[in-house]
């Protein structure tokens, strides 16, 4: 029956192998077996080839074994080269692996059951798989058989290999390995192993150098990473950065740390990182390389003053450096400022974590620095930036014996497995939760330095590799509504000899006295986004408001540029509270717009007084001349008055909208209403109006004022002339020509006929300040009435113009003659002055007799 059986079996084996002339026996006579090339190399690694006739070869490549669950899984990878002329099918040859005196047969793992024959002239990697029950490969012995039909039981063993005593798969530390990983040849060599104790935790780095070999980017992420014991337990790892699988461009070199917790009586000698794949036809976990790791080493987190920390995240090098730091009393707490500066050395963008940073002094407390923005900085290959952070902590503490502390987290994705027996884990049982790791990157020393306090006048270094030199120009408080402006005027000086560097698109925040933000802050910047020659200067004004009542003894002011969330600082600069009083100009000097596109003069023409019963105006005329070679609009003017004991009068602005010609005039008036005898002591000071970051706009509310100069002001009361001729109506000269005026003996009414006159005195352009024109009448009995003179009705501006006015009184019939008087008055905000005033004789006509003889 058995043999039977066996004979069935046999012929329809028989039949498989006759439908495939292609596949020779290994002829009788070549013998059992072939030996190996050589026994073990200095690793240790397999040489055997054996021949499995017509000339056909099969070379082993890698051997190994894990356990999992219990079961130790043995894979090996044998290279078959078919030098012959017709295509040899996998069928025909049966590997099996020897352990222990038990013959186990190997099958292709999953992904490898496709592969059927090798082609004439070509090589083909198989990988086979084979349980068995030791955890080593050591003296295990692998064997070849081949189908003959001409030897008994049809299968004839070609050759075998016992692997060496010594053997592991593991490589050397230092030595690179070619592998082929997805298809992909990938160098792979072992880089570091540090054991890190932090936090009453201990981990395991592992850093491995990855190099691409292919034409396009690989990923490890079907790869799962573990740490292996010189005893057999298992860590798997997680990926320090990338967690989703490290991305590798072909021929890119990357450093790939990866990291793990381990138990604090863990051996360190002998440890492996190993690489497995998952078979889930399988259900195995199948090994894929091994790498000795070299001896552990604790990690150097201290940083020299100055000295820069040598990173590598996400496979890009990456400088770390405490660019500048200072300290600044408030109250009892003392502030550090420090500008750490992150520098990409790479040749791809790379983005900073958010590290967590916190001073550690001494006496052993943490003083942590508290950002609203968590984002990490992005950097562009080559590209530096910086973070300004500020903590605080007690004065009381060593501030000569500080150190910043920077803390990454690792992990934090991956899955942190315990051991799978129970040489360093006490039996514990596998977790599959997900784990991050707080640890130490660096602590950079803190030099001992005290924040200088900018002088004005006085040119300081840059601060940042931006590149630019600063000088506090001036700093002024100026009176703004019911607040008042800081404004400080800033002179940045490229310092490069050779190189143009932009001018960014600049923000800021000024603080008061440490505690007290001020609103309102902003940049005034002519040449943001515009490039600064070597050596080449520009302005920039940082203007802020405060309450007018509040005393400062330091301003701090932070210039910083923004880009989505990432704040990156540009320039800090602290100063005392004092601020330098406004200019005064000399006595007949011109106040100058010295803004490009907008050059030109403002001269005080005229100061007089409107006097009224209970408060006067002041009004101040003013003529501005551009000095532009091209039409452009005229900048602005914001003014305030000011008496002599420090009160502020608020000043109206009437300016015309129409641009300004090369040369051409324009009228500007500023006005206030003061209390009675205040307008005689007043001084103006006048400055160009701003709008946001900008020159004010004539149809937009000005919100500031820069570049103020005060001139004192000699207000007048004009006299009132005698005539009516060539009266000062600026911008107008009016005359009345003629007033006539007819009494007809014993009439009631009296009809005036008046011509009145009004020329341009100058060649200006003056906006509608609301100044009316007022005739006034007085009669022989002396009666007055008004009447409002109407431009384009009463009178002609400019031109000539006459017009009939009719007195009535039943008085009149009783008057033999008498006179008119006629005074020309200009009113402004119902406050009146009297421009000139004459007197005139009426033409009296007797009553015709109509029985009277002619």
């Amino acid at each position: 029956m058995k043999s039977t059986k066996f004979r069935v079996t046999a012929i329809l084996l028989a039949a498989i192998l006759a439908a495939a002339p292609q596949v020779h026996a290994a002829p009788s006579n070549t013998g059992k077996s072939t030996t190996a090339k050589s026994t073990a190399s200095k690793d240790s690694a397999p040489v055997w080839s054996v021949n499995l006739g017509s000339n056909v070869t099969a070379t082993l490549e890698h051997a190994d074994v894990w356990q999992q669950d219990g079961t130790h899984a043995a894979v090996f990878t044998l290279n078959y080269k078919n030098g012959g002329r017709s295509p040899a099918r996998l069928v025909s040859f049966f590997p099996k692996l020897m352990s222990g005196g038990s013959v186990n047969a190997a099958n292709p793992i999953t992904k490898d059951l496709a592969k059927k024959r090798i082609e004439p002239g070509q090589s083909l990697r198989v990988t086979y798989y084979a349980k068995v029950d030791s955890g080593s490969m050591a003296g295990m012995k692998l064997v070849m058989d081949v189908w003959n039909p001409q030897v008994k039981g049809y299968l004839e063993r070609v050759g075998s290999y016992r692997l060496p005593a010594n053997y592991s798969a593991a490589v050397a530390p230092g030595i690179s390995t070619k592998l082929n990983l997805g298809s992909t040849p990938v160098t792979v060599q072992t880089e570091s192993l540090e054991i890190i104790k932090y936090d009453g935790k201990v981990m395991a780095k592992v850093g491995m150098y990855m190099t691409n070999h292919g034409g396009k980017a690989w990923n490890d992420r079907g790869l799962e990473p573990y740490l292996v014991t010189a005893s057999g337990s298992t860590f798997l790892l997680q990926r320090e950065a990338e967690t989703e699988g490290v991305l590798i461009q072909p021929k890119e070199k990357k450093l790939v740390y990866y990291i793990t917790e381990v138990p604090s009586y863990l051996k360190t000698a002998g440890l492996r990182f190993s690489w497995t794949e998952h078979d889930e036809t399988l259900k195995l976990s199948l090994p894929v390389a091994s790498f000795k790791l070299p001896a552990a080493t604790a990690p150097q987190w201290d940083v020299a003053a100055g000295a820069i920390k040598k990173l590598t995240i996400q496979g890009v090098p990456v400088n770390a450096q405490i660019r500048q730091s200072s300290l600044r009393a408030s109250g009892d707490q003392g502030i550090w400022t420090i500008e750490m500066a992150f520098k990409n050395q790479g040749k791809k963008s790379v983005a900073i974590p958010a590290y967590e940073f916190a001073l550690k002094a001494s006496e052993g407390s943490l003083h942590p620095y508290t950002s609203d923005n968590k984002a990490g900085l992005s950097l562009r290959a080559g590209e530096e930036k910086t973070m300004l952070m500020e903590i605080s902590l007690p004065l009381e503490l060593k501030q000569d014996k500080l150190k910043l502390q920077m803390i990454g987290t690792a992990g934090a994705a991956g899955l942190s497995k315990q051991p799978s027996n129970s040489t360093e884990t006490g039996n514990e049982s596998a977790s599959g939760s997900q784990e991050s790791w707080a640890l130490p990157i660096a602590y950079f020393e803190i030099p001992y330095q005290t924040e200088r306090k900018a002088s004005i006048g006085v040119e300081y270094g840059a601060q940042s590799a931006k590149g630019f030199a600063y000088t506090l120009e001036s700093m002024q408080r100026l009176p703004w509504q019911d607040q008042d402006l800081i404004l400080a005027k800033l002179r940045l000086r490229n310092t490069q000899e050779s190189k143009s560097l932009p001018l960014p698109e600049l923000q800021v925040n000024v603080l008061a006295d440490e505690r007290t933000g001020l609103s309102g802050s902003e940049i005034i910047a002519e040449e943001q986004g515009s490039l600064i020659g070597p050596g080449s200067s520009t302005e920039v004004y940082v203007m802020a408001r405060i309450p007018y009542t509040k005393d400062i003894r330091s301003l701090r002011f932070e210039l910083f540029t923004q880009q989505d969330t990432a704040k990156t600082p540009f320039l800090t600069m602290t100063t005392s509270g004092m601020t330098q009083s406004i200019g005064t100009l000399e006595k007949g000097k011109p106040y100058t717009i010295t803004k490009i596109g907008k050059r030109a003069e403002a001269q005080e023409r005229r100061t007089i007084i409107y006097e009224g019963v209970d408060s006067d105006i002041v009004y101040s005329d003013f003529i501005l001349t551009s000095n532009e070679q091209r039409r452009v609009q005229a900048a602005v003017l914001k003014g305030y008055f000011q008496s002599t004991d420090g009160k502020i009068y608020e000043a109206e602005t009437i300016q015309p909208e129409a641009s300004l010609q090369p040369g051409s005039k324009q009228s500007v008036v500023f006005w206030a209403r003061v209390p009675k005898g205040a307008a005689s002591e007043l001084g103006l000071a006048l400055g160009t109006a701003m709008n946001g970051s900008k020159l004010a706009e004539t149809d937009k509310d000005a919100t500031g004022v820069m570049d103020v100069k005060k001139m004192m002001l000699n207000p007048i009361r004009p006299a009132v002339i005698s005539g009516l001729t060539q009266l000062d109506w600026y911008p107008y000269n009016v005359s009345v020509t003629k007033a006539v005026g007819h009494l007809q003996e014993g009439s009631s009414s009296i009809p005036l006929n008046i011509t009145i006159d009004v020329k341009r005195s100058d060649s200006i352009t003056a906006a509608d300040a609301g100044h009316k024109l007022i005739l006034i009448i007085k009669d022989t009995l002396g009666q007055t009435q008004e009447r409002t003179l109407t431009p384009g009705t009463d009178i002609q501006v400019p031109g000539t113009r006459s017009m009939s006015i009719e007195l009535n009184d039943e008085e009149y019939k009783k008057l033999q003659g008498g006179w008119f008087q006629l005074t020309l008055v200009d009113e402004f905000q119902n406050e009146r002055i009297t421009l000139g005033s004459q007197t005139y004789n009426l033409t009296f006509q007797q009553a015709v007799n109509p029985f009277e003889e002619r």
